[in-house]
């Protein structure tokens, strides 16, 4: 029973201090609007660090992952144009080819009927144009007729269109028409200079011409960086701008990179936009599909920077507190911008010069 009493009565003491510490608090700072004054001798003033807010060259910076990937137009998957069988290769896995360099041979039907097509053309054609040059001859001696002239040039107009389109037909296959020759393989060219990165040719072996890529052809000395970033970070990026990325595979390593391109559209459910990064890649470090870490780094400017203490927050407002004179503080509502867990970024608010609370602010917080 005499413990209960003790306790109690503790209990009775330390909410009396307490109360009447909050009471003494209210008695040293009273309350003017968006100004506060501490009562002179208060122990409250010795809870209070000022700072003067000055102007310091800042760069803002934030974080996101990103992908490894290849250059647009650096990436070529080299497939079978034509159901046939491989006769010869000219590759293999690591060799590096220019643009144009035969990758296989490959001996098929369809080619030889394309060929076949080819030849058929340019034999009409040149029956065609023999024809009309003939008419013409004849008709200007009076021996015949302007509707039989008309017949001849519109038949060399349409087998000179089908010529034509033979030759862009071959075009397509990389397949010059002035050295073909009747029976020949179709060889299969790199429309890249590159390395070759993947390869699974067989000689001998039928492939059929919706097969999946025999080889892949790559230029990776340069690579992209495909990064999201965050719709409230899009006003600290601009083009040409340096990035740092890391990989799991060199934690410690810092590569460089420079912002190539920002998306025009924004994915509605992420809120994010895309950023292409370049980075050299001569050392092959950044392997196509890994995932890396991706810090961007704006160009300084100068900047207002104060610790996070010095920021307090009413519902949805963030406001600081200016000394005015010793004991005597103005509330200041402020816009502001997280750079780390310690520091603040003022962007309007306070003006160079002025002395801010950075510390202590709390035992004035209304």
């Amino acid at each position: 029973m005499n413990k209960l009493f003790i306790l109690a009565s503790l209990f009775f003491l330390l909410a009396s201090c307490k109360q009447n510490n909050a009471t003494q608090e209210s008695v040293d700072i009273q309350y003017r609007g968006d100004t506060l004054v501490v009562k002179e001798g208060s122990s409250i003033l010795e809870q209070i660090i000022t700072g003067k807010s000055q102007s310091q060259d800042f760069s803002a910076e934030f974080r996101t992952v990103g992908t490894i990937r290849p250059v647009a137009g650096k990436y070529a998957e080299i497939a079978p144009p034509f159901s046939g069988r491989i006769t010869k290769t000219f590759v293999e896995l690591g060799k590096k080819v220019s643009a144009g360099s035969p990758v296989f041979e490959l001996s098929s039907s369809e080619f030889y009927e394309a060929v076949k097509a080819y030849f058929a053309a340019q034999s009409a054609n040149e029956l065609a144009q023999k024809n009309y040059n003939r008419q013409k001859e004849l008709e200007a001696n009076g021996v015949a007729s302007q509707k039989e002239l008309e017949q001849a040039q519109n038949e060399a107009n349409i087998t000179a269109k089908e010529w034509e389109q033979a030759k862009v037909t071959l075009q397509i296959f990389n397949i010059e028409a002035g050295s073909l020759q009747m029976g020949q393989a179709l060889k299969v060219v790199s429309p890249i200079a590159g390395e070759v990165v993947k390869y699974d040719i067989t000689i001998g072996s039928y492939i059929r011409e919706d097969a999946e890529p025999l080889a892949v052809v790559a230029d990776l000395t340069t690579v992209w960086v495909t990064a999201l970033v965050k719709e409230k970070n899009f006003g600290t990026i601009k083009k040409g701008e340096r990035v740092k990325v890391f990989t799991d595979a060199h934690p410690d390593k810092t590569i460089w990179g420079t912002i190539y391109h920002i998306g025009e559209m924004l994915d509605e459910e992420t809120r994010s936009l895309q950023v292409i990064i370049a980075c050299d890649n001569a050392d092959r470090e950044l392997k196509p599909g890994m995932f890396c870490k991706v810090h961007f780094l704006s160009s300084p400017t100068k900047a207002i920077v104060l610790p996070a203490t010095a920021v307090m927050q009413e519902q949805e407002n963030d406001y600081v507190l200016i000394e005015a004179s010793k004991g005597r503080y103005l509330r200041r509502k402020v816009e502001t911008e997280t750079v780390s867990m310690d520091e603040v970024r003022i962007i309007s608010g306070i003006s160079e010069g002025e002395n801010v609370v950075i510390k202590g602010g709390i035992f004035l917080n209304m």
